[in-house]
């Protein structure tokens, strides 16, 4: 079901400094009336009333959209809120009515189903649903292409795609003719939001599907042994995974805009509340994101991909994406200089995740005002990248015990998950390579990412 969007251009609302309805127009009115409110009464929209208690509050002209939920329905809009006189006049356009999917399904959970689909490509799209992200089985586009020109169908209108896409909603494993081969794909995806509920573009999985075979089928075996059933476990933890996500990019992006008192003063101890708030919320996503790469790593058919990648590089950008981190810490970062490279063969966007857990593990436990040293080298065939600190050590009987699951060695601080260094190692070693630690108590660690060397052609 496609959503529906309102013509006749802008619509009016005025109320008085206590919230009252002064005038306003009917669609505005009826959503008032909808959430129990009294006919020009005290508006009654939570989302409504917060807007102009703000723009009155701060007298600036305030805009921003909305999302207003109701029983069978969504409505999105956008909001121009302006002091005048003791009260504030409110202008909404860009209204859009997205109905809720059939019967029972939430949001959260079709962005769950999403993420069971048949193992495949991921890919990822921007707001104008060009490709920015694309894995490399799928050769059938290219990064900045269109959604809607590599699948047609996303433009027929009148398919569930199309009409999924329209409405911002999931999508469970849909099937597409894609590129100019028309290949046959299995598709799913979620849109993804960001604080102020703008859309941000589409993140998915996509498969090559079997084309349908017209020859008259085999007669089935009788079924003396039925298949063993699917684990339940793992499709839990892909449900938590997306039910989870969108919410908690909402309350850390919340606090940080409390925190940072982006929208009016607010008392010292409240904002540290707020900071409290997003640094438990960060936690919390940190360890969505393990138990995500947890459940896939720990599948038998887990594989990753083989490329050619620089562990030079990879450190210098692991390096620019903790550098805010480390200084908020006094620590300082010796990465690789540009000129420096360490052919390697692996997956590049594990590479980088092992090598932002493995530095992020070094600034979260280094002393205050000391150095890390990130080092790339290859030598013979294999390539190493080496993140060293000066932190109190790891003594020689627990070095094994750092890399099994939910292990942090007694400490009772809220960073961390317990599972950074597991699923590192798991990586590294799928990648046909390892991760190796060489430490004593006092001296620091120093933890290695070894993978097979480049060979030149």
């Amino acid at each position: 079901m496609m959503s529906e969007t309102r013509s006749g251009g802008a619509m009016l609302l005025r109320l008085d400094a206590a919230d009252h309805i002064q005038s306003g127009d009917d669609a505005i009115l009826h959503l008032h009336e909808a959430a129990g409110g009294a006919p020009m009464g005290r508006i009654a929209v939570p989302q409504i009333a917060s807007v102009a208690r703000l723009a009155r509050r701060l007298q600036i002209l305030i805009s921003r959209p909305l999302l207003i939920g109701g029983d069978t329905q969504d409505i999105r809009m956008w909001v121009r809120a302006k002091p005048v006189d003791d009260g504030v006049e409110m202008i909404f356009s860009e209204w859009q009515e997205i109905p809720h999917p059939p019967g029972n399904e939430t949001a959260a959970l079709r962005a769950a189903e999403s993420a069971l689909a048949p193992e495949g490509a991921e890919w990822r799209t921007g707001a104008d649903m060009r490709f920015i992200h694309l894995g490399a089985e799928l050769d059938f586009a290219a990064s900045g292409d269109a959604f809607s020109e590599i699948f047609p169908d996303a433009a027929a209108g009148v398919t569930p795609l199309a009409a999924a896409i329209a409405a911002r909603r999931p999508f469970f494993a849909l099937t597409a003719r894609a590129g100019a081969a028309q290949r046959l794909v299995q598709l799913s995806g979620h849109p993804l939001f960001d604080a102020d509920g703008s859309f941000l573009g589409y993140r998915g999985k996509a498969s090559l599907a079997a084309e349908p075979d017209t020859a008259d089928a085999a007669p089935e075996a009788p079924p003396s042994a039925p298949p063993p059933a699917e684990p339940v476990l793992p499709d839990f933890g892909k449900r938590l995974d997306l039910a989870l996500r969108q919410p908690l990019t909402r309350i850390i992006a919340n606090a940080e805009t409390i925190r940072s008192r982006v929208e009016g003063p607010i008392r010292g101890d409240y904002a540290a509340y707020a900071a409290d708030i997003a640094n438990a919320g960060r936690h919390l996503m940190e360890l969505v994101d393990d138990l995500a790469d947890l459940q896939a790593i720990d599948r038998p058919n887990f594989t990753v991909a083989r490329e050619e990648i620089d562990l030079a590089d990879i450190a210098r950008r692991a390096a620019g994406l903790l550098g805010v981190k480390a200084a908020d810490r006094g620590l300082r970062i010796e990465a690789p200089k540009m000129d420096e490279t360490a052919p390697a063969i692996g997956e590049f966007r594990r590479a980088l995740q092992i090598a932002v857990n493995l530095l992020g593990n070094a600034v979260r436990y280094s002393p205050e005002n000391s150095t890390i040293w990130l080092r790339a080298e290859a030598e013979g065939d294999a390539a190493m990248l080496v993140v060293a600190d000066q932190g109190r050590g790891i003594a020689l009987e627990d070095q094994q015990r750092v890399f099994e699951k939910f292990e942090r060695l007694g400490r009772d601080d809220a960073a961390g998950t317990g599972l950074g260094l597991y699923i590192s190692r798991r990586l590294a070693r799928a990648m046909q390579g390892d991760i190796l630690i060489d430490s004593a108590p006092g001296q620091g660690a120093r933890f290695s990412l070894v993978l097979p060397a480049s060979t030149p052609a």
